[in-house]
């Protein structure tokens, strides 16, 4: 074969790969209409609530007791199971858009510490109620959106 053949074919055979692939290419783009951006945008005044739940329901002694720094203000909170309380209610502005407080949480199973931070992607995960939670459970508390675990610490 000649030299300049077997090169016009490459050439060809590569031209072709290149024009199938963009062909490809193109026909996905008509299954991506949306635009997937406006969904963790968030409008100035929404309110988005952070909530711990008491789930320690069928538990000799469920009560557990929490306090969650923000601001200075240290109020400890007795909850029985069952029991759900807003811990951070946190409404965007349009200026302010981060907030960020710690907790602390007491039970017959030990202790935990945990953050609790509220940001444009946090509320993302919580839409469309903008309500999202942290379960107190037996083997820790669970912040269900980002299903992350903090385990229970000894006294």
């Amino acid at each position: 074969m000649n030299p300049k053949t077997i090169v016009t074919n490459v050439l060809i055979i590569v031209l072709v790969q290149i024009s199938y692939l963009s062909l490809e290419v193109n026909s996905l783009s008509a299954y991506h209409k949306k635009d997937y951006k406006t969904e963790f945008k968030v409008k100035p005044n929404t309110l988005v609530r952070m909530v711990i739940s008491n789930d320690l329901s069928g538990v000799k002694n469920g009560n557990a007791g929490f306090v969650c720094a923000k601001g200075g203000n240290k109020v400890w909170k007795k909850s029985k199971p069952g029991d759900r309380y807003v811990v951070v209610e946190f409404k965007y502005d349009g200026k302010k858009r981060h907030t960020f407080t710690h907790c602390h949480l007491r039970s017959t199973f030990g202790f935990v510490n945990f953050p609790v931070s509220v940001h444009p992607d946090t509320s993302a995960k919580c839409y469309p109620s903008y309500v999202c939670g942290y379960s107190v459970r037996k083997d820790g508390v669970y912040y269900i959106p980002e299903k992350k675990l903090y385990p229970w610490k000894k006294h």
